[in-house]
């Protein structure tokens, strides 16, 4: 199996593990990551050996989401017009959340931007008792570019979204689990097995079938998830005065001062 440095990328039997190996930085995901998960989610759709998928991260987090302080260069060229959104990370949403093969979120620590958005496209979600979740782009006036305003709220409702989004705050595992995200929740020092355990049912399943499940449940939703995608890529570059503001803030460690413009 082809791992990088940032992702590693293991086989156990039938299942495909992926884990995001940035843990100096919460495993901020950068295009090279994206560009990994990508190719590895792609050759799991069309390898039938391959019958179930884990995405996991290395260290005390799962994901703080996109890495703001670099994100790095696309893996491929983009088309005159394309956006690196576009092209990247809606791509990866785009494929992970189709893929034909039961998915399994393993979770502990922080979870926001992309990393909560790959987390909610996953069928399933094992949540260890450190987990935080929560879209805190608002807290920096960072426009969401990654399915979150379609996912979330498809989740667990308009209200407790508009909460979550709006406000940037954030939701520990016993809050995760009441909004109906968490498919277990267990102590973090139990997460590996109870994550082993869970996938070996579902591995051992007729997960072509399964498969065929899984896409007639997301289809009948009508395919938003595409129109949602295409309105925040839209809506992305929208001249926000405050997201300079974010910006700064974030780099200097301060809380921003916003004018609303």
């Amino acid at each position: 199996m082809a791992s990088t440095e940032e992702v590693l990328v293991e086989r156990a039997g039938e299942t495909l593990l992926l884990t995001l190996n940035r843990p100096e930085k919460l495993n901020a995901i950068n295009y090279a990551m994206i560009g990994t998960l990508l190719e590895q989610v792609h050759e799991a759709a069309t390898d039938d050996s391959t019958r179930a998928v884990v995405l996991t991260g290395s260290g005390r987090a799962f994901s703080a989401g996109d890495d703001v302080k670099g994100m790095g260069t696309p893996v491929r060229p983009l088309t005159p017009g394309e956006h690196p959104v576009g092209a990247m990370q809606q791509a990866l949403i785009r494929q992970w959340f189709w893929l034909r093969k039961p998915t399994i979120a393993v979770l502990k620590g922080r979870c926001h931007g992309i990393g909560q958005d790959l987390a909610l496209c996953a069928d399933f979600r094992i949540v260890g008792t450190s987990t935080v979740m929560g879209d805190m782009r608002a807290r920096r006036a960072i426009p969401v570019g990654s399915g979150g305003t379609f996912l979330l709220p498809l989740l667990i409702g308009l209200p407790a979204a508009t909460a979550i989004m709006l406000t940037g705050d954030t939701i520990d595992a016993a809050r995760i689990d009441q909004l109906g995200l968490a498919t277990q929740v267990v102590d973090d020092d139990e997460l590996d097995g109870a994550a082993r355990d869970f996938v070996a049912k579902l591995a051992a399943g007729p997960t072509k079938a399964l498969g065929i499940m899984k896409y007639e449940l997301r289809s009948n939703l009508r395919h938003e998830l595409d129109r949602a995608l295409a309105l925040e890529l839209s809506l992305l570059d929208t001249p926000v005065e405050d997201r300079a503001e974010g910006a700064r803030s974030f780099a200097e460690g301060r809380t921003p001062v916003f004018t609303g413009r």
